[in-house]
């Protein structure tokens, strides 16, 4: 089942400050053995949302909305997309993710649409 492991920005993501060098390091052999584990599928962070807009949708007419966007706390700083027999398996690979220490990461089932290729 695939899982996809939301990590949500925080305060100096969306300033745009990079993490420390030590965090880099730590985050890229993560990857690595994910990625030799054949858990992790795919997996990016994000710029900060002063460099993204929105869309909204209204009666039939559409407004894009320029970032940066109001709520720090509910934008995205990156995402994996991870294979795991369950939730709890997804869950213990998430808690893994050395930024994890640092705020908030969310797990959640991909739902598979019927007819469309996993």
């Amino acid at each position: 089942m695939r899982f996809m492991v939301i990590v949500k920005a925080d305060r100096n993501s969306e300033a745009g400050v990079m993490p420390s060098t030590q965090l880099l390091t730590a985050m890229g052999k993560f990857n690595e053995e994910m990625v030799k584990a054949g858990v992790m599928l795919a997996g990016e962070g994000l710029h900060p949302s002063s460099k993204g807009a929105r869309i909204k949708f209204s009666s039939g007419k559409r407004t894009v909305i320029d970032g940066p966007f109001a709520e720090t706390k509910e934008q995205l700083g990156g995402y994996y997309i991870v294979e795991a027999e369950s939730i709890d398996e997804a869950i213990a690979h998430a808690a893994k993710i050395p930024s994890a220490r640092y705020g908030t990461i969310e797990v959640r089932p991909i739902m598979a649409l019927e007819g469309v290729p996993a």
